[in-house]
């Protein structure tokens, strides 16, 4: 299940393909595009669902989670991956999870994100940017009547909800290219924009953090897909 806006040029399709290797069925929610982004969705076999909102809902962010989950949860699924439209899981990582849903004690799956910089050779490590160095839950198993909600924030909304975070699960090593920060200054500079605009005060974030996007000179660590 993923969110998408305005996402033609950018990554949408290289991810649409990659979902396509080896998840069942994918649920789509365009939050209000006006790029064309629905035709390229409508594209993919696996695309069983695909909602468009006439108005955005990227300022709330947590309706546009619920709108989504609502939208997955309606196709009586047994496990969803949360995935952002700029998200890339490991060869290794798409080998495991097969096995990794195919057990009864536990009931989500955490793995390595790492914010890819200015291309895909490197990401970024320092005391802000650390992303990949704790496990981020985002396969989880859909049990009916169990009681989901997301918290409700404007911004950084976690990808599952909140009660998830209660139930057993397993943090693995296997990795998920995060390429968000990935593409031109330019980009960054729209999107630090786009935090300042939604979170001016950093009640939802951290004011720091976001100006560290701006940092002329990041530390960045080669990448190496599987250790």
């Amino acid at each position: 299940m993923l969110q998408v806006r305005n996402e033609r040029g950018r990554y949408l399709e290289e991810v649409l393909n990659d979902l396509s290797e080896f998840v069942d069925e994918i649920v789509i929610v365009d939050d209000a595009s006006t790029d064309g982004t629905p035709d390229i969705c409508r594209a993919y076999p696996k695309v069983v669902r695909l909602e468009v909102l006439e108005k955005p809902l990227f300022a709330e962010e947590w309706r546009l989670r619920n709108a989504l989950w609502q939208a997955a949860a309606g196709t009586s699924p047994d496990w969803l991956l949360s995935v952002d439209a700029d998200e890339l899981y490991s060869t290794e990582a798409k080998k495991a999870i097969r096995a990794l849903i195919n057990q009864e004690h536990s009931d989500w799956i955490a793995f390595r994100f790492y914010d890819m910089w200015g291309g895909r050779t490197h990401y970024r490590e320092d005391n802000l940017w650390g992303l990949h160095r704790r496990h981020t839950a985002s396969l989880v198993r859909y049990m009916p009547g169990y009681p989901y909600f997301y918290p409700q924030q404007n911004h950084h909304v976690p990808r599952l909800p909140l009660p998830c975070t209660v139930l057993p699960g397993i943090s693995t090593e296997l990795k998920v290219q995060h390429l968000g920060w990935a593409g031109s200054l330019e980009d960054r500079v729209r999107k630090y924009l786009r935090y300042k605009r939604i979170d001016p005060h950093g009640e939802w974030g951290s004011l720091e953090h976001y100006e560290s996007i701006l940092d002329p000179e990041p530390r960045l660590i080669p990448w190496k897909e599987e250790q």
